[in-house]
């Protein structure tokens, strides 16, 4: 059942009857005028609704506040409990309705009833960090939510930590944009998949303390979205610097944040780094989302748009091979001469494989290590015509950017009788 931009105020009591008696599982009432009586009865209605799971409540004005109904918060905590009998519900969005600490202490009661909630979304409400808390509680034993929208409240620093510490490890997606968080002390931002932050004014060390959480291992965040959060090109040059040993973000959106092509140039060497083959194969592979710079400014450099949209392929491999190749146009084997010929074969193997349309590659990379050693390949190809056996004893120790790549390495192994370790 849905209701979308109506005046229910009059009507809500006739429609009563057919909610409860229909078995609804969905209902929508968007951004209708009911009163706080017609919202009272609405949610005395509820409470015969066991067949439910899904109620999206938005009452929220354009300028964020939820007045059009006249509710409050003390009416809205006496509506509230009536939610309790809909122990089915999964997904629960009650925006613009005035909640404050009276509210969120009548949904943590609420909340232990339903266990089977996956998705909640509180915006555009009055929700501070004593009532961050308050939820917190009621939510601990809902093991399965995934999902927690408190966008549009007034949260600050001190509710982002509870609810980093408090709400239970199936929440994967947070989303506080529009409130108060500044990022001003130490917090890791390490449990979430997914964090929106869009529309807080963080601190000046805030995108250093976003970059070290993204430089830990245990980082999870995989799209991380901070809009119109002041950051400026220092800061896009330290949250770049994050990324650079950080293999799992794979969305970062910066729209709206004063950055101009110098603070997008900084990506540039995170994505590739051109020093060395080694530095370009552990570059970040993963990132391939930046947000549209488009409409709000600068925008994406041409080569970072490259280099992003590498990374979209699934096959790492084959990202960190196109990198490298379209970087170092010669790939220099004089690092390798110590290893002699063992290493030549994964070599000429790995071009095959990722350099097909550079026949001349392969050429002069044979070509570097025969020149170099030219007595080797005599003596190699002498003692191949007479019977001779490579031994097997031999160690090949092959560079890291060329080992996961090469696909037929253990029948090459095989064959030469390598015994293969890897840098």
């Amino acid at each position: 059942m849905n209701f979308s931009f109506t005046n229910l105020a009059e009507i809500i009591y006739k429609l009563g009857p057919a909610m409860i008696n229909n078995n609804i599982a969905h209902l929508v009432v968007d951004e209708c005028y009911l009163g706080v009586p017609g919202t009272i009865f609405l949610f005395n209605t509820l409470r015969d609704m066991n067949s439910l799971e899904e109620l999206y409540v938005d009452c929220e004005l354009d300028d964020g506040h939820g007045l059009v109904n006249d509710l409050n918060d003390t009416s809205m905590a006496e509506c509230i409990p009536s939610l309790a009998t809909c122990t089915g519900m999964r997904k629960l969005m009650l925006n613009g309705l005035s909640f404050s600490a009276n509210s969120c202490a009548a949904l943590r009661g609420v909340f232990p009833r339903m266990s089977a909630l996956l998705e909640l979304r509180l915006g555009g409400n009055s929700i501070d960090d004593e009532c961050a808390r308050a939820l917190v509680q009621g939510l601990s034993d809902c093991k399965q939510i995934q999902s927690l929208s408190l966008s549009r409240n007034i949260i600050s620093d001190d509710g982002l930590d509870v609810l980093i510490l408090g709400l239970p490890t199936s929440v994967d997606m947070l989303d506080l944009g529009g409130n108060e968080i500044t990022l001003a002390r130490q917090l890791p931002l390490l449990r979430f998949k997914k964090l929106h932050l869009t529309w807080n004014a963080l601190s000046h060390g805030g995108p250093g303390l976003i970059a070290k959480s993204l430089a830990n291992h245990e980082c999870r965040l995989e799209s991380l979205t901070l809009n119109r959060c002041n950051i400026g090109n220092e800061g896009a040059a330290i949250l770049a610097e994050g990324l650079g040993n950080n293999q799992r973000l794979i969305r970062m959106s910066l729209e709206d944040n004063n950055i101009t092509q110098e603070g997008l140039n900084a990506f540039s060497s995170i994505l590739c780094n051109p020093s060395s083959i080694d530095a370009s194969y552990n570059s970040n592979h993963t990132i391939h989302d930046m947000g549209g710079y488009g409409a709000y400014g600068a925008n994406i450099p041409q080569d970072v748009e490259i280099l992003l949209e590498l990374n979209s392929d699934p096959d790492k491999s084959r990202v960190a091979a196109n990198k490298i190749l379209q970087v170092h146009r010669h790939l220099d084997m004089r690092p390798f001469f110590g290893m002699e010929l063992d290493l030549l074969p994964y070599v000429v193997a790995w071009l095959e494989r990722f350099a097909e349309s550079r026949p001349e590659l392969k050429l002069s990379s044979i070509y570097e290590f025969v020149r170099a050693m030219p007595t080797k390949v005599t003596k190699g190809w002498g003692g191949r015509r007479r019977g001779r056996s490579v031994s097997s004893t031999v160690s090949v120790r092959v560079p890291r950017w060329i080992f996961p790549w090469v696909h037929v390495k253990h029948s090459v192994s095989r064959i030469l009788g390598f015994s293969l370790c890897v840098n």
